[in-house]
């Protein structure tokens, strides 16, 4: 039987991996839904684990640099999905084998926002599951940065995330 992995610090969940951003959204005050997605073909021998994240970034009590937002961390060899910002830990699990995806059917990774009231409410679906995550507090002037990675070095992560999108769109 496999065992989890302790939950670390954001800073430290994220060291290790060379990250990419695709863009930022900023949030506006009305109330939309937002989000951020990639595609990905998992390669047993390249990417074994892949960070997947929405962030921001503001200044905490002592003047440090305060990450907050959604993240997970996936296992492609487990299954495993793991919260990196919340402290929730173990999210869940992929059913099936991530070996099922491939360049014509890639996994969709898909973090969806909606901004109701003072709550950002996201909804995080890795190829056909969808996974809840806990919501975060909105902060006037909010921008998030949309964030990927992998372990294996800053060229095969440029390419081991496909289609990128960054979307927002109104609910009223």
């Amino acid at each position: 039987m496999h065992t989890p992995a302790p939950i670390v610090s954001p800073e430290m969940a994220f060291a290790s991996f060379d990250l990419v951003s695709f863009g930022e959204i900023t949030v506006p005050e009305h109330p939309l839904r937002f989000g951020f997605q990639v595609d990905i073909v998992p390669e047993a021998e390249v990417n074994q684990q892949l960070i997947f994240a929405l962030v921001s970034q503001n200044r905490g009590t002592e003047g440090r640099a305060k990450t907050h937002g959604f993240a997970i961390r996936l296992d492609l060899k487990t299954g495993e999905v793991w919260d990196l910002l919340s402290d929730s830990g173990l999210i869940g699990w992929i059913d099936g084998p991530v070996t099922r995806f491939t360049d014509e059917e890639p996994m969709l990774l898909s973090w969806q926002v909606e901004h109701l009231g003072a709550a950002l409410i996201p909804k995080l679906q890795i190829g056909d599951e969808v996974f809840l995550y806990p919501a975060l507090r909105y902060e006037e002037g909010m921008v998030m940065d949309t964030m990927a990675g992998t372990l294996a070095g800053k060229t095969a992560t440029l390419s081991a995330f496909m289609h990128p999108a960054v979307w927002r769109e109104s609910l009223v």
